[in-house]
């Protein structure tokens, strides 16, 4: 799950000094609906096109005699049919992915094992503390406004992963996650430099 996607996180500041500590994050489902909702109907609006054709083409002879004879135009339309459902296609299965979306994060015994749940298939990654990187403060601005967030840093940006989540996150709670965690304390322009891992 894009660290940007997580909306709500379960507890928001959990307790680092505890020996297991336990995180349940969810995308925005609200903002994710609405927008899944209006692509939607403006691919009905701009699909509409298409089945007038087909209706037409399946009710009237003289239609399917001039796509026989004018094969071209037949790929021509097949073609325009083709981009708008790939157009449309790949951002709703994306809307849809993030709907189906729930993430399960356990910090225990120096192992992080983050469990992703999507469209009912769950997919895991556990991997020992010290292959993090630190711990890296970051503010992110979103349509709601500013919070603050506790990333969890992995050389590979995709495994990083969201520990805290608050409007406001205090030097001394980032300083209580370092030394809890038994990492060290990294600026937040980290994240834009890490390379993604090719899968």
């Amino acid at each position: 799950m894009r660290l940007a996607a997580i909306d709500r996180m379960t507890p928001s500041m959990p307790d680092f000094s505890a020996t297991t500590i336990a995180i349940e994050q969810v995308p925005a489902r609200r903002t994710t609906a609405v927008l899944l909702a209006a692509l939607i109907g403006c691919a009905a609006v701009l699909l509409s096109p298409f089945y007038m054709i087909a209706t037409a083409a399946l009710a009237d002879q003289a239609v399917r005699d001039a796509v026989a004879t004018r094969p071209v135009a037949a790929a021509q339309i097949l073609v325009g049919l083709a981009f708008w459902l790939v157009l449309f296609g790949f951002p709703i299965y994306r809307l849809l992915d993030t709907l189906s979306r729930r993430r399960s994060i356990a910090i225990a015994d120096g192992r992080v094992t983050v469990i992703d749940r999507m469209f009912g298939t769950d997919r895991v990654f556990s991997a020992p503390l010290s292959d993090f990187a630190g711990v890296a403060p970051y503010l992110r601005a979103t349509l709601s406004g500013v919070r603050h967030e506790l990333i969890l840093v992995h050389p590979d940006r995709e495994r990083s992963v969201t520990i805290a989540m608050a409007p406001r996150l205090l030097q001394s709670e980032v300083d209580q996650a370092v030394a809890a965690l038994g990492l060290r304390e990294l600026p937040p322009q980290i994240l834009r430099r890490l390379p993604v891992a090719s899968a």
